[in-house]
């Protein structure tokens, strides 16, 4: 992998600590197969989960499919990577790589799908992690944002509020700041779901 920067390695160490028990948190697994729910799967397309952590969601498309297509998990955590390669063994399909957002090793237009769940908020340039996307997504492919949204003064407050305290933190955005950054990367932003409650929202753009 790249030279990580220092607040990537803030992040790397993180998760590190999270890799052990990471598959057990429930709040997770549930939110990625709401929206894996909302992408319209076909045999032998290519998924791609942009921090994977241990590779659940990879697991789950490849099983529905059948391992028809490439199933793809990057993280920044080394030990999340080793998690998500266990779990998957004697899966045909899934793939897992250490890798950050903004250098995916992958070549150009070649993803149906991409999703990223609840690490967006994580990435200190973003406008470069969804140009990176933009790149190795297959025209008319769709990318699927899911992280807290700061759409009101409150989230806004509570976002500078952990952004004190947790140093891997960058920024919780608004829909229209993520309007903006899908358009800047070339993508064109089809609509935002509330999934289960607010501020819990899934962006959703397309190639």
């Amino acid at each position: 992998m790249e030279t990580l920067s220092q607040h990537d390695k803030l992040t790397q160490k993180k998760f590190d600590k999270w890799a052990e028990k990471f598959e057990e948190r429930g709040f997770f697994k549930y939110f990625q197969k709401r929206v894996i729910s909302l992408i319209n799967l076909q045999s032998n397309s290519n998924f791609l989960d942009i921090g994977c952590g241990t590779g659940w969601a990879v697991r789950y498309v490849s099983i529905l499919l059948e391992g028809q297509g490439h199933f793809v998990g990057i993280d920044i955590s080394q030990k999340m990577i080793e998690k998500a390669k266990e779990f998957a063994r004697g899966l045909a399909g899934p793939s897992f790589h250490l890798a950050s957002s903004e250098n995916l090793p992958a070549e150009n237009d070649f993803f149906d799908n991409i999703i990223c769940t609840f690490s967006f908020h994580h990435y200190l340039n973003p406008e470069k992690a969804l140009s990176e996307a933009t790149r190795v997504l297959k025209p008319q492919g769709r990318i699927y944002v899911l992280d807290f949204t700061a759409d009101d003064f409150l989230t806004r407050w509570i976002d500078r509020t952990v952004l004190k305290m947790e140093k891997s933190h960058v920024q919780e955005w608004s829909t229209s700041e993520f309007k903006e950054m899908f358009s800047l990367s070339g993508l064109k932003y089809i609509e935002s779901k509330t999934i289960l409650f607010y501020p819990i929202k899934v962006h959703i753009a397309e190639k």
